[in-house]
């Protein structure tokens, strides 16, 4: 053998082992998505995956669960995801610095969160002075409550924020005595008489330009597996469709992807909230103007740096090719 011909055979393998390290890498139909650890919003959260809505339209759906958005952030700037599913607060910073990564549909933008503080706390500004609890400083909780203490007459400057952890650990520290108020998910609301904890401001209703959770995944992704990402987008759509439009369903698998005792009402809470308020969109339409505004009030308040035009963080054309895959009854 020449070795022209051997040079050209050792290239041919080294190709082809190149092509099975990809290929068994990452599958073609496969699809990684990270979201925050299963609670009782899952029941419509779950239903692309679990619901068989992704397997429908030839797409292996793996849910991957994070205690927090910011780690999910991460593994998808690492390639290690193909999506997430979170605040897009955690990303702002990240867009801002061209980091590649786009938001491609918001799926639960209501935001059915709530501030909540002790019994004896009868009104907001009874808050003056006290500490509230909260995750890091420019994270979601944060920010919510300053923005819905500010609606209600009370500024920043006048509690002090301590972190408290998780969504869970936040409510215990209200119940424990440690803060005197906390943010956190809505659906504590259904155990505050047994948590000692008071419903004192909901989100809905005092933020609601504050975009809660969107879909986001990187320029790479849209570019290389457009087709599976609009796979994804579409049985997104289909789930959320059918989880909003069968309660028994979604209740049933809320209990079985967050492991809730029969008991728990959290799941059921939660599902009438984001009904009651339409804070869930099958469709996934983007509220850019919405995006724009909690861009600056971040800004405002200091947790992030320099003015930015959040439209450029936007990539819509996935969503609406998804539209059309997902056939939605009375979608745009």
């Amino acid at each position: 053998m020449s070795d022209l011909s051997k040079s050209a055979l050792r290239l041919a393998v080294i190709t082809l082992a190149g092509m099975v390290g990809v290929s068994s890498g990452q599958a073609a139909d496969s699809w990684k998505h990270g979201i925050v650890e299963a609670k009782g919003d899952s029941g419509i959260l779950f239903q692309a995956a679990d619901g068989g809505f992704a397997e429908k339209l030839g797409l292996d759906l793996e849910m991957v669960q994070f205690t927090g958005g910011p780690t999910a952030l991460k593994a998808l700037i690492a390639g290690e995801l193909d999506s997430v599913e979170a605040s897009p607060v955690i990303a702002f910073s990240a867009m801002r610095q061209n980091a590649g990564i786009k938001v491609v549909g918001c799926d639960w933008p209501g935001m059915t969160y709530t501030l909540f503080s002790s019994p004896d706390i009868a009104k907001p500004s009874d808050l003056k002075g006290k500490a509230i609890g909260v995750s890091a400083p420019g994270s979601l909780p944060a920010l919510f409550a300053q923005l819905a203490l500010e609606a209600k007459g009370v500024s920043g400057s006048q509690v002090s924020f301590a972190n408290a952890g998780s969504s869970s650990n936040r409510v215990r520290a209200v119940s424990t005595g440690v803060v005197a108020a906390a943010a956190s998910s809505s659906e504590f609301a259904v155990d505050a008489e047994t948590l000692k904890i008071k419903p004192l401001i909901r989100g809905v209703e005092a933020t609601p330009r504050f975009v809660k959770v969107c879909i986001m995944t990187t320029e790479k992704s849209i570019s290389s597996r457009h087709g599976d990402l609009v796979k994804f987008l579409a049985a997104e759509m289909r789930g959320l469709d059918h989880g909003l439009k069968d309660k028994k369903d979604a209740l049933a698998l809320a209990h079985k992807a967050a492991d809730l005792p029969v008991s728990d009402k959290t799941a059921e809470f939660i599902y009438d909230e984001a009904k009651k308020y339409k804070a869930v969109t099958p469709d996934l339409a983007i509220p850019v103007e919405n995006l724009q505004w909690t861009y600056d009030q971040m800004l405002r308040l200091g947790a992030i740096e320099g003015k930015a035009d959040v439209a450029k963080f936007v990539d819509d054309g996935p969503r609406q090719q998804a539209l059309a895959m997902a056939k939605l009854s009375g979608s745009e």
